[in-house]
């Protein structure tokens, strides 16, 4: 019966090896690699605290929210401008100075229409220069709302309604990727906790753990695979970096 059980804790442990190492150790050593061959700082030196950190994608959420925000209300003012009767470049140039922009493209687009330059020509020219999703939606919009008519109103403001939607579904996201960290953090604390008052409270168990391989092999993979299950719900519920 023993041997078995040392048979199933070393099967265990092997694939407890061959899972971290094949989810965490091979793609850094292929990036480092392949950025030692392209001559730019490798991931290895990057987490010696040699260079800074890659930044954290929770302020790239941020960062997005942000946009989005404004967007939406530079799209919001520049309709309500038409409405009243403005021009579109009239209109756009008072909801830009009416609130903060936070994309030099649109300071292009603000600058190029007041000198003329007509909407389809500089949504074209700037659109190469966008490199957030929303911001190409936001240009098409406006190039669509100049070509005049009641159209272009509601262009712009069904275009503000769809980036206030997606603002609410990345905080909705975001609300419940914390639910579940929440959840995977006390699942994987409470045997930890548990193992804690069994070796306080139990001769037998605290015996078996601490004076034996295999209550140490046993303790060598509960930690590994609870390191491993947190990483991989920090993985699954983590947005990816754009």
């Amino acid at each position: 019966m023993r041997s078995l059980f040392i048979f199933l804790g070393a099967t265990g442990f092997a694939a407890l090896i061959f899972v971290i190492g094949n989810w965490y150790g091979q793609p850094l050593i292929a990036r480092h690699f392949v950025l030692k061959r392209l001559n730019r700082p490798s991931g290895i030196a990057r987490i010696s605290g040699k260079l800074a950190r890659r930044p954290l994608s929770t302020t790239k959420r941020d960062q997005q929210l942000d946009r989005l925000s404004w967007l939406s209300d530079l799209l919001d003012s520049t309709a309500r401008n038409l409405r009243l009767g403005k021009s579109m470049a009239a209109s756009l140039q008072s909801a830009a100075a009416q609130g903060a922009i936070g994309e030099p493209v649109f300071t292009e687009l603000v600058a190029a229409t007041t000198r003329g330059e007509s909407f389809a020509d500089a949504t074209k020219r700037l659109m190469s220069n966008a490199l957030a999703s929303e911001v190409v939606f936001a240009l098409r919009t406006i190039n669509l709302a100049a070509t005049g008519g009641v159209g272009g109103v509601f262009a712009l403001e069904r275009a503000a309604i769809v980036l206030r939607e997606r603002s609410t579904h990345i905080n909705d996201r975001q609300m419940q990727a914390a639910q579940a960290m929440l959840s995977t953090k006390v699942l994987s604390w409470a045997p930890v906790g548990v193992a804690g008052w069994l070796i306080v409270t139990s001769t037998s168990v605290r015996n078996f753990l601490i004076l034996s391989a295999s209550g140490w092999l046993c303790v060598l993979l509960g930690f590994g695979f609870n390191f491993a299950g947190r990483r991989w719900m920090q993985k699954i519920v983590a947005p990816a970096a754009t």
